[in-house]
Parts: structure tokens; C-alpha cells; sequence
């Protein structure tokens, strides 16, 4: 998911709860109190007992509208004071990257994650690798719409997905989303690079290809976080049959491409080699499927696969059946 389209502002979002409201009007027309005066007040207004008021209150304190100061009495936050970028916490990716015979591809994605901080209205796709058919579906109320070159300042074509209501660290719901996309012709299919197909991205070597996932810390207006036990999953499926020999694990600096994780390697190495599990790097048929646990973040979880000579793809061509060459 390319999250590029995210309003922070209000990020003190109206209360959810009597007890919560209480609280926060208390301590802001009585500055000065300390955990006692507080929570006794709590109590007698709100009829809740001196273990839930003080929930309620420590509830409010990590999410910041309400700060303990050093002299240990409590500040009501102002709107105005929340300027912090919101934050994300990501447990589940997954990137299945379906390549026809000519390059051309259909990518499924999906994503786990709940806001921790700050406030989500709004999320954005841009389309500037020239997809289509594009498909977004997500598990909380919204609408989509399609933005044209002609109305972004980068002049690339996005949808958007408008929420109903703000994605808040107040209600801390695991959201998924779901995209799937047509990209035509984006991936070399031989070793000499056709000239119609564009370049997958960080590509090794002409001899190759290849596709990679990732988690970037910070979003253009963002931040992210992994959760202790996230997954990452990248799934290439190949035609049946293609003729590529080998393929191998790469992991490298989003930032600076030609750096590699040396560690991080022989990491999921270990775990591909370990039986039962199918952790790291997994060959079925055609099929390619890197599974990373306890990813980390700014790095390219890549597969990179070797391309057949021309020659080799055109006799494979010529095998098919007239209806499964495209």
C-alpha cells in the first residue's frame, strides 16, 4: 500500500465516553491537581469506581491528551499542541506478484495495522507505474474515488479513499486493506531486456529479475512501526513451466539501494533450510514465496529470479498452447 495522503490535524479527536470528556474538562478548568483530587472528582461525577477512573486516566496520558508534569499534577493537552505526525503499527504484509508471459502482471496486497498516534482521514495510491483495474477494499466504512494527472501536482493519477470516520490511537481496530492491480508489461521476461518492458525496480543484473517487499519507518506523512511478531510475505508466481533456474533471497537499504544485509540474510537462510516451517526463501513449481518474520524496517525483502535467453524463452513460447501465450 503507497500511503501517501494522510491529514494529522485534530489529532485530540472528539472523546469517546462520559469519563473520558470528565476527565479532560476537569483537568483543563482546574490546573493544578494531583492523581488524588483527580480521581476522587472522577469518581463522584462519573459513578465509577478508583480503579476505572484511574484507567480512564492512564488511558488519556499515553495518548496524549492528557501530561503528567514534574510536579507530579496533570495538564489537559491543547488541539493546537498535537502537532506530531501520526504513527502506524504494521503486524501483516503481503505482496503476490502474478507475471504473465509478455511481463505484464497482476500484484495482490494486503495489510494489517492500526494508527498508535495522531489521526488517518484519508489514504492515497498514485498509479505512476501506468496500472489498471484497480481494486481497494478496506475493513472500515469509506469511499473511493479516482483523482486524474491533470489534478496532482506530480501529474500521476491516483485513487483515493475517503474514511467516514478518522483512524485514531483511540480505537486501536486492526485494520486491513486489500488492492489488487494490472501492470502492463512491467517485468523482463528474457536476458536480453525487451525493449517494450520497463526495468523492475533495483534490478541486479540484465541476467535477472526480481520483486521485493518492505516497511518503510517513515511514510510522507507517517510514521511506521512493526509489531514484535509481524509478517512480511512476498509471493512470484511465474507461468507454469517458465524456464528459470535458480532465484535467492537479497535483503538492501530502501534508502541506499546497493547496500546489503549480510546478517539479514543468512538469517532467513537458516530459516528456509529448517524443516516444517515455511519460513524464508520457498520454491514450488514456478512459484517463488519469500516469508520473513520479525522483519525490519527500511529494508527490500527481495526475490530475484534468473531470465532465461531468448532463445530458451522462444522455444518455451512455442510449446504452449495457442491460448495460454499472451
Amino acid at each position: 500500500m503507497v500511503e501517501r495522503g494522510v491529514s494529522n490535524s485534530g489529532a485530540s479527536s472528539p472523546l469517546e465516553g462520559p469519563v473520558d470528556s470528565f476527565l479532560i474538562r476537569h483537568i483543563r478548568t482546574n490546573p493544578g491537581l494531583g492523581f488524588g483530587a483527580v480521581i476522587q472528582a472522577t469518581q463522584l461525577a462519573c459513578r465509577v469506581s478508583r480503579a476505572g477512573a484511574a484507567r480512564h486516566l492512564s488511558r488519556l496520558v499515553s495518548l496524549g491528551d492528557v501530561t503528567l508534569l514534574p510536579d507530579h499534577t496533570y495538564a489537559a493537552t491543547e488541539p493546537t499542541a498535537l502537532s506530531g505526525r501520526a504513527v502506524t503499527e504494521i503486524r501483516w504484509s503481503d505482496r503476490v506478484v502474478l507475471i504473465h508471459p509478455d511481463g505484464s502482471a497482476r500484484i495482490l496486497q494486503q495489510r494489517e495495522f492500526r494508527v498508535v498516534s495522531g489521526q488517518i482521514d484519508h489514504f492515497e495510491v498514485d498509479h505512476s507505474r501506468g496500472g489498471s483495474q484497480f481494486i481497494w477494499w478496506f475493513t472500515v466504512a469509506g469511499h473511493v474515488s479516482r483523482v486524474p494527472s491533470s489534478h496532482t501536482p506530480t501529474r500521476v493519477s491516483k485513487h483515493r479513499f475517503e474514511l467516514a470516520t478518522p483512524l485514531t490511537a483511540r480505537k486501536s481496530t486492526w485494520i486491513r486493506v486489500c488492492m489488487s492491480e494490472e501492470l502492463p508489461k512491467w517485468y523482463r521476461m528474457e536476458a536480453t531486456p525487451n525493449a517494450t518492458a520497463r526495468a523492475p525496480p533495483v534490478p541486479s543484473s540484465q541476467s535477472c529479475g526480481s520483486d521485493s517487499i518492505g516497511i518503510s519507518s517513515q511514510a510522507p506523512r507517517f510514521g511506521n512501526r512493526l509489531t514484535p511478531d509481524a509478517y512480511l510475505r512476498l509471493e512470484v508466481v511465474l507461468p507454469e513451466g517458465y524456464p528459470v533456474k535458480s532465484a535467492r533471497c537479497r535483503v538492501h537499504s530502501r534508502t541506499e539501494p546497493d547496500r546489503f544485509d549480510s546478517a539479514e540474510e543468512v538469517r532467513l537462510a537458516k530459516l528456509g533450510e529448517a524443516e516444517w516451517r515455511l519460513d524464508g526463501l520457498q520454491r514450488f513449481g514456478s512459484a517463488f514465496t519469500l516469508s520473513v518474520p520479525q522483519p525490519v524496517l527500511d529494508r527490500e525483502y527481495e526475490i530475484e529470479w534468473t531470465l532465461p535467453t531468448t532463445d530458451q524463452r522462444r522455444r518455451w513460447l512455442d510449446a504452449q498452447p495457442r491460448r495460454g501465450a499472451r
